[in-house]
């Protein structure tokens, strides 16, 4: 075991770019697998290294992850070694054999992406059939007792399903819902102009308060959600705790690892500039010691943050929010333009149009 008091945690790791849908806001602009993708021998390896390091929590992911070969071998490595495991899919291939994969993966359970009810998600998805599909994946996994997580991406249209999506997520028996938002890299960047109106922020935190109050269904926000307003700690707060934001964990206790070895310090920086090293020429342990990886994080000074966010009295906390969501937005690390906190309400937000990255 390293000696670098950092930990990676919580892994989210890309195992493929291969994809059988072509969704509007996908950050990866999935679709093809890369070309050298890693083999199931290199995950194993990376597996083991990813414990040894103190992975927790993995989260596999494409693309699409059915799509490989072989992912159920490197969840159950995880697995076996002690993290909790779990994949995100779109549902579009699920059947027997997808189910017979999950019980051999060990899985905590299984995250399907639902992006709204059923016009809006297949607009998003871009498949007439796509909503139908994630219906007759719920009904699979219930029969087996196969715990069902959702994850939706929020957009400025799906916003208004998010109602009549509780009642839904709630009837199949989902046990947890993550909501974030779509943040505008990959396909997102050219469909800027459906990106989630920053003004709608604050009825997002008092839905997810209002919905966790009714303790039918674990609601909860995704990193790029909040910060400081008045729902804030009830957003993250466990059975028996009372926490909020403390401000992003890329590189700190979070990891990113694409499917041909490229590390980053979460798979939400989706920019190349954030890579901090590939697998096949470094081990994972070289890339998190490495001096000056991650140092947006490592070596945050407030004196960073940007806008409105630098005459913030929550900036030494909360550190500018999510790094992805800051970045692909607003052009900046270290500026959040969709935190809803009070203090910051007399500052002029920038356009989500303001952006470097097209």
């Amino acid at each position: 075991m390293h000696n670098n008091h950092y930990r990676p945690e919580v892994c989210v790791w890309e195992l493929t770019l291969q994809c059988n849908l072509r969704c509007i806001h996908c950050g990866s602009s999935a679709g093809r697998a890369r070309e050298g993708e890693l083999t199931v021998h290199e995950c194993l390896t990376i597996a083991d290294d990813l414990l040894s390091l103190g992975c927790r929590r993995a989260t596999l992911i494409g693309g699409e992850v059915f799509l490989y070969e072989g992912w159920d071998r490197v969840a159950r490595r995880l697995s076996d070694g002690g993290a909790t495991v779990n994949i995100i899919t779109n549902a579009m291939m699920f059947g027997g054999s997808q189910i017979e994969q999950i019980k051999r993966a060990h899985l905590i359970n299984v995250c399907i992406s639902v992006d709204g009810m059923e016009k809006s998600h297949n607009r998003i998805r871009n498949s007439p059939k796509s909503f139908a599909r994630v219906l007759n994946a719920f009904e699979l996994l219930r029969k087996e007792d196969i715990p069902i997580c959702v994850v939706t991406s929020l957009l400025d249209f799906n916003f208004y399903d998010l109602e009549d999506m509780y009642e839904l997520l709630v009837q199949n028996e989902v046990v947890a819902w993550q909501i974030q938002i779509a943040t505008p890299m990959g396909n997102m960047a050219e469909n800027r102009g459906l990106a989630l109106d920053p003004a709608k922020m604050p009825a997002v935190t008092k839905f997810i308060r209002e919905k966790k109050d009714r303790q039918e269904m674990r609601v909860c926000p995704g990193d790029d959600i909040g910060y400081f307003d008045e729902h804030e700690i009830y957003l993250r707060t466990r059975p028996g705790t009372i926490c909020s934001w403390n401000g992003c964990q890329a590189g700190l206790r979070v990891i990113g690892i694409d499917s041909v070895g490229n590390v980053k310090g979460c798979e939400s920086i989706y920019a190349d500039e954030f890579i901090e090293g590939n697998l096949r020429a470094e081990t994972l342990e070289e890339i998190w010691l490495k001096q000056g990886n991650f140092a947006y994080n490592r070596q945050f000074d407030v004196r960073m943050l940007k806008g409105g966010c630098a005459r913030c009295d929550k900036g030494a906390r909360c550190r500018g929010g999510c790094r992805g969501s800051s970045y692909f937005t607003s052009g900046s690390l270290f500026e959040n333009i969709y935190c809803c906190y009070p203090g910051k309400a007399e500052h002029v937000r920038p356009s989500l149009a303001v952006s470097r990255r097209p």
